[in-house]
């Protein structure tokens, strides 16, 4: 999948074929930005984040959650959650995980790439579980 408004956005932050993973499902090719891009776009913009747990949500070994709070310039604040457990992650640094994914959604909504159909390669997991479940 890739519109004129993803070519344009990807010359904008200077990405490449090698920031993003396309997945295909079915007959939908699915774009998937790796952190080498969410990186070039955070470092270009200033986009600000920080990370709150939730206490509720974290469990040692097993479940991490954070908070995440990005500003981009004088823009509406941006919200969402970064979260990583033992069941949707193949890594055991469940916090770095947790962290990476929050941040990238962020980078993505705030940027209109999520809008284009990319997400995050941190968040394929979900991608593939709702690939497998149908």
């Amino acid at each position: 999948m890739e519109t004129s408004k993803l070519k344009e956005l990807s010359n904008i932050y200077g990405l490449k074929g090698s920031d993003f993973h396309v997945q295909t499902y079915g007959q939908n090719k699915v774009p998937f930005m790796k952190k080498s891009g969410i990186d070039k776009i955070q470092a270009i913009e200033q986009i600000e984040i920080d990370f709150d747990p939730i206490d509720a949500l974290c469990v040692p070994g097993v479940n991490v959650a954070f908070k995440v709070h990005a500003r981009w310039g004088d823009r509406q604040p941006y919200r969402t959650v970064g979260e990583a457990n033992k069941d949707n992650s193949k890594v055991n640094y469940l916090a770095c995980m947790a962290e990476n994914r929050g941040r990238a959604r962020a980078v993505l909504n705030l940027t209109g790439f999520a809008n284009e159909g990319v997400y995050s390669a941190e968040d394929k997991w979900e991608a593939d579980e709702l690939n497998h479940s149908k």
